[in-house]
């Protein structure tokens, strides 16, 4: 029998997120007791891979069962809600791979029965959980480098055609709902609720978003340029823009452990044409003249970087934190809430609608 201290966990699915979170549960030393895929034959090979007591196909038999007390879904995308919803109806707390549904409706579905039934659910957005991310979040909160006015960041890399395939089918729905939750998230942490959205979704010829823009304009005044793309490599990089000065969660963004600060100062003000130069000015104005002792300038330490590890597992954060939320009977995260997965439903849902007419809802 499972405790609060030591609860056992079922895990929803067998692939590529499954796999990677075994060793994750190894680590934390929660007991897996069993594995659920449509596929039994499947389920079977991966309860001998991980070494797991029990194999099913049947999900609603081991909802019901008493030999577990949580579930981690990481089934197809499609599938989230309907698990999620079933998972509580049976009593077992949720923790849920990212998107939570495919939409917005889904979603809310979620969070009525969560709220009903007083039970744990929790989107996992594992990079909220990271070091480096945390002190992002902290030092904007801050206001560090002065006010926040502006987030431009994006997560962009080429992926194969069996990729491609496999990540624009009706199960997943699309690249923002794959990659751009983690951008929203982050844009919705930093500068909250989302009043307008702007979005331009490249599809394929089934109507599915491989490549999407979005310009987020949030009720207290911050601004967000988010991309993501599975056809271009971008920067994987996020800048905060304040009065003072910039903070940017260096690349590869999803899995930072880095960041840098660069404050700015009056010194590197544009002079007042209406006033004489003061020495100092004269000697800078000078020496802006030369383009040795610019490319110079350029090369000095002008930022201030900080380097963040998470460790040798990146979701084992994220793990702990929902461990602990059980161990205490807490409702909800505080870092992860329904709300902000409801909010980076909104967004998409809206960013959708702008593209209705050549996108096939999942």
């Amino acid at each position: 029998m499972g405790t609060k201290d030591h609860p056992r966990f079922a895990v929803i699915g067998t692939g590529r997120m499954a796999a990677a979170m075994m060793s994750t549960f190894a680590r934390a030393g929660v007991q897996v007791t069993a594995i659920v895929s449509r596929d039994l034959q499947r389920a079977l090979t991966f309860a001998n891979e991980f070494d797991i007591p029990n194999a099913s196909n049947d999900l609603n038999t081991v909802l019901h069962s008493d030999g577990c007390d949580a579930v981690y879904i990481a089934n197809a995308s499609g599938d989230h809600a309907a698990t999620a919803i079933a998972a509580m109806e049976a009593g077992k707390a949720v923790m849920c791979e990212k998107p939570l549904a495919l939409r917005l409706s889904d979603a809310e579905r979620i969070t009525n029965v969560a709220r009903r039934t007083g039970t744990l659910c929790m989107e996992g957005l594992w990079i909220a959980f990271l070091p480096a991310y945390r002190r992002f979040l902290d030092l904007a909160r801050a206001k560090m480098c002065g006010e926040p006015i502006h987030l431009s960041a994006d997560f962009g890399y080429p992926v194969t055609e069996k990729a491609m395939t496999r990540l624009l089918s009706p199960t997943s729905g699309g690249v923002l709902l794959d990659r751009g939750v983690y951008l929203v998230a982050l844009a919705l942490d930093l500068f909250g609720p989302v009043e307008t959205v702007e979005a331009k979704l490249n599809l394929t010829a089934q109507g599915f978003d491989h490549h999407a823009s979005l310009q987020l304009g949030h009720r207290d005044g911050g601004q967000s340029q988010l991309a993501v793309s599975y056809a271009a490599l971008m920067t994987n990089t996020a800048s905060l823009a304040c009065f003072g000065g910039l903070l940017r969660l260096e690349e590869p963004l999803i899995g930072a452990e880095a960041l840098s600060i660069r404050r700015f100062t009056s010194g590197n003000a544009a002079f007042d044409r209406g006033r004489p130069l003061s020495a100092k000015q004269k000697l800078m104005h000078a020496l802006r003249q030369r383009s040795l002792l610019r490319r110079i300038k350029r090369a000095m330490p002008f930022v201030k970087r900080e380097h963040l590890p998470y460790g040798g597992d990146p979701y084992l954060l994220q793990l702990r934190h929902f461990l602990f939320l059980l161990k205490q009977g807490t409702r909800e995260s505080n870092i992860v809430p329904l709300e902000l997965s409801l909010n980076i439903q909104r967004v998409v849902e809206l960013a959708r609608t702008q593209n209705t007419d050549a996108l096939l809802r999942p």
